[in-house]
């Protein structure tokens, strides 16, 4: 079973089901926009969930490690 996050941060990356996910707002309940690595931005209209659906993911900024 994957790591759930409790406190979602805006601009990291996560799993939301089978797609990723960008949080644009940070908290325990947020707005995340589902990306794909070949679009320079975030695609289709925000989706509210709450940060312990999210899984955290790999992110370039962190050299491919999973935030804390």
């Amino acid at each position: 079973m994957s790591e759930h996050a409790h406190h979602a941060q805006q601009g990291h990356r996560y799993r939301l089901g089978d797609r990723s996910v960008i949080a644009i707002q940070s908290g325990l309940v947020v707005q995340v926009r589902p990306i794909h690595p070949d679009e320079p931005y975030p695609l289709g209209l925000p989706i509210t969930v709450k940060a312990s659906w999210l899984s955290p993911e790999p992110m370039a900024y962190f050299h491919g490690e999973t935030p804390k």
